[in-house]
């Protein structure tokens, strides 16, 4: 297989862009006006995903857009690029559920397969599960980490279990453009 398929099925940049999606619909509903406010329109980031095949870290930059649809729902979609030539287009759509103050949704566009997503809010920083329709290296799930103290800024960590370790695969820092 080669190292790009391998990147893209094994979800690194997937769980980049699902979180991203979390960020949209971190703030629970009664303050979504002001929260997603911090969000609107277009975002540029990069940073390290880490790939299995490869010694070190692979540099990674996206452009997504994110889209309000209702009060309680957000889709973003894009592309991410790695390795200079490789590009895939990601989209995702998350919920949030006032009644059990729960983040759900689906990310699409890994090789993969769909994954489901779902978590909470804790301070600044929006805790997802990732499930993914496949194994990725010790087994199906992975925690996104999104910390937003606002500023037109935010950061986020993919952090997968291999060989029994928690280990972050991807860290990546964005900007509203």
């Amino acid at each position: 297989m080669s190292v790009t398929k391998h990147f893209f099925q094994r979800g690194a940049l997937a769980a980049a862009v699902a979180v991203l999606v979390g960020v949209f619909a971190a703030g629970s509903v009664e303050a979504a006006p002001d929260y997603f406010s911090r969000f609107g329109g277009a975002w540029q980031g990069g940073g390290q995903v880490k790939v299995r095949q490869l010694p070190s870290p692979t540099s990674v930059s996206c452009n997504v857009s994110g889209t309000r649809n209702g009060q309680s729902s957000f889709t973003i979609a894009g592309n991410c690029r790695a390795m200079v030539l490789l590009k895939r287009e990601i989209a995702a759509r998350l919920t949030y559920d006032p009644n059990g103050k729960l983040y759900r949704g689906t990310y699409t566009g890994s090789t993969s397969g769909p994954a489901t997503l779902s978590g909470k809010l804790k301070g600044d920083t929006l805790d997802l599960r990732v499930k993914w329709a496949k194994k990725i290296y010790d087994d199906d799930v992975a925690r996104m980490l999104i910390r937003n103290s606002g500023g037109g800024a935010f950061t986020m960590q993919v952090v997968e279990k291999i060989d029994g370790r928690n280990v972050v695969v991807s860290d990546l820092s964005f900007r509203g453009r």
